[in-house]
């Protein structure tokens, strides 16, 4: 067996943002945040409250390559409304409140139907998804987002926020890198997979064991085997009847799980058949990108893990792990 620790932990430190990057992103986001809020005093209205959320705020977000764009969200929490939705602003009219807000920030702004959208040259954009704090049938506190063609829809992030970080503080912070090392395996590949699927399946498949290669290889075992069995992807928080797959095509369906197997066969294949480290690193590097670093071919396969006869311990072709 090739140990792959060090080239994932090497790896990690190339995709995970760099604080200089952080700082950029946090700058553009605090004058947003002071631009929204000076118009809704300027108008006579309560100054909204702000909290990020998404990959950023999860710490599970990656750098962007040169040709590749960031996503940073900020949730925009109107005040001053009861959570009696009678009278509440129409989501069209408070989107159109926030474009006021933020018009000539930048070259591009955009109306999307879940945000308002502000695109800046640095290669990072910035979604202001709104929300009105209101309750659910049950009388519990949630967060309702301004949906321009769905009306009021209750959306949590915070939930999903929480939610994740007590996944981290059972499984550690390997959770995080391991939702990492899959994103970027999306994004090397082109594979049709989000975000915040890839979170939650991650999370809920999660193998444990002490080296991030095999903790990634069981997990995407886990994922594969729950995929063949139901393909679906529920939010583990409100609105829980959402099933993040459920637009996916029966031919998508089989491409994703193909692709997977394909992620999961290669991988295997550097942990236990490549002769060394260097010829393991070449593997990954097709699967990763080359943000993967090389490996040292005077690093050589364990004997005493060398792939025999018998099943592999962990993920294997020839044992169908769950």
């Amino acid at each position: 067996m090739n140990d792959l620790s060090n080239l994932f932990s090497a790896f990690n430190k190339k995709i995970v943002l760099t604080d200089t990057y952080k700082e950029n992103i946090r700058r553009g986001r605090e004058a947003l945040r002071e631009k929204i809020n000076a118009s809704y005093i300027d108008n006579g209205l309560s100054a909204p409250k702000h909290s990020s959320q998404g990959s950023f705020h999860m710490h599970t977000a990656i750098m962007p390559k040169e040709e590749e764009d960031f996503d940073l969200d900020n949730g925009v929490y109107l005040q001053g409304y009861a959570t009696d939705q009678t009278n509440w602003p129409a989501p069209r009219s408070v989107h159109d409140d926030i474009l006021s807000a933020v018009k000539g920030h930048t070259k591009d702004i955009s109306d999307k139907d879940t945000c308002i959208r502000v695109n800046y040259q640095d290669n990072y954009h910035i979604d202001l998804p709104i929300y009105i704090m209101g309750k659910d049938d049950t009388g519990n506190d949630v967060a309702y987002l301004a949906h321009t063609t769905k009306d009021w829809q209750i959306s949590d992030p915070k939930a999903l926020s929480d939610w994740f970080t007590e996944k981290v503080k059972e499984h550690g912070k390997v959770l995080r890198r391991t939702v990492r090392y899959l994103k970027a395996w999306t994004h090397h590949n082109s594979i049709n997979l989000k975000g915040i699927t890839i979170t939650i399946l991650a999370s809920e498949c999660f193998y444990s064991d002490d080296n991030d290669s095999l903790i990634l290889l069981g997990t995407i075992t886990n994922i594969i085997d729950r995929l063949e069995d139901d393909f679906t992807c529920y939010k583990p928080v409100r609105p829980k009847n959402e099933d993040l797959l459920s637009s996916y095509t029966y031919n998508e369906q089989q491409t994703l799980l193909e692709d997977l197997k394909t992620l999961k066969n290669k991988f295997n294949d550097a942990i236990y058949d490549s002769p060394n480290e260097r010829e393991a690193s070449e593997v990954l590097r097709e699967l990763f990108g080359s943000r993967f670093p090389l490996g040292n071919r005077e690093n050589k396969n364990g004997e005493d893990y060398l792939k025999t006869n018998q099943p592999e311990s962990v993920g294997g072709k020839n044992r169908h792990y769950a």
